[in-house]
């Protein structure tokens, strides 16, 4: 009995360390990719109010790439050259509300440092399947609720605030739905961090913009964010709960089915696309047991065929291909 259970840890462990998909061994150790998550919140909050000026110029200096990404893009106060900017900055450090949330993301991200493990782990696989792509830096920041993960030249940024749980009680006051607040914790960053960062590093092709064509390039940036995190489960990168990830399973026949039968495949109405690709309740067409962006997961399940069948097809082949009708026609897919 002991020794089965060795053996067991053992293979637990060489899967950790070598990733999983397709028999892709990866040596993390010898990648030289190091991220250390850098908490511009802290920095931000701990602020001498009396020297506002000063310390926004201190700031500058020491998060030359975020600082004003954040007052501008994201909280919308504009820069330092601004005549009303430290007026203005006041009034966002000083709010009720967002000392309140500074406060409990203090307490629920005191310790990140699993969190940095995990992201420093996915961009060493990352660096592995793109050997010539940047590695971003990643920045933490509280916004209000403003924003998730904001991508841009060399970072990525996640709002902690828009991460402190299901039953976090600012989410329901601010009507968010409730179908969003069950992806809103911790352990969700980590797929949306990649997520994020592919979908800015590999854009889509719109040359052809129909359904078929959106959910297969949405489906090989969910295939390839299982590649960057191959231990974490189907349920938590797509965001499904595990009912909902059961029912996708049992109807993916049937969910092909209807789109093939009522010709929605080679739509390019916008409106029609966003129902089978977009976050909801629910996707429309479907039944109500079915999460929302299905169709991404059939999408998923295409780029699987078509990785399956083209064993030699690098991650890398895949994220620059845009001729999404050959993936198509490659997977023959027939559920």
């Amino acid at each position: 009995m002991k020794r089965t259970r060795i053996v067991v840890i053992a293979l637990l462990w060489l899967l950790a360390f070598y990733g999983c998909n397709r028999g892709d061994k990866i040596p993390l150790d010898s990648i030289d990719v190091d991220i250390d998550i850098q908490r511009f919140e802290k920095s931000l909050f701990s602020i001498n109010l009396d020297s506002i000026d000063t310390e926004a110029a201190r700031l500058t200096d020491e998060y030359p790439q975020f600082f004003n990404l954040f007052t501008e893009g994201i909280i919308g106060i504009g820069n330092t050259d601004d005549p009303n900017f430290s007026s203005y900055l006041k009034g966002f450090l000083t709010d009720e509300t967002v000392s309140e949330t500074y406060a409990q993301v203090s307490e629920t991200f005191s310790d990140i440092e699993w969190l940095n493990i995990e992201i420093t782990n996915a961009f060493k696989r990352y660096k592995y399947y793109f050997p010539n792509n940047i590695v971003p830096k990643v920045y933490t920041f509280v916004s209000g609720f403003n924003s998730s993960v904001i991508i841009a030249d060399s970072l990525v940024a996640f709002g902690c605030d828009r991460y402190l749980g299901r039953d976090c009680e600012y989410y329901s006051m601010l009507g968010i739905p409730k179908y969003l607040q069950y992806n809103m914790h911790p352990k969700k960053i980590p797929s949306d961090v990649m997520h994020s960062w592919l979908f800015g590093e590999f854009v889509f092709n719109d040359s052809i913009d129909n359904l078929v064509n959106n959910m297969i390039y949405d489906g090989g940036l969910m295939y390839a964010t299982k590649k960057l995190l191959p231990t974490q489960s189907d349920s938590l990168l797509f965001g499904f709960t595990p009912d909902q990830m059961k029912w996708c399973k049992n109807n993916e026949s049937h969910m092909w089915a209807y789109l093939v039968e009522h010709k929605l495949l080679f739509t390019s109405e916008t409106f029609t696309i966003n129902q089978f690709v977009n976050n909801a309740p629910f996707t429309k067409g479907f039944p109500t047991e079915s999460p929302g962006k299905a169709a991404v997961w059939l999408g998923y399940r295409i780029v699987q065929k078509f990785m399956d069948r083209n064993k030699d097809y690098s991650l890398e082949q895949l994220m620059n291909e845009t001729n999404y009708q050959h993936i198509l026609n490659e997977a023959r897919y027939n559920p």
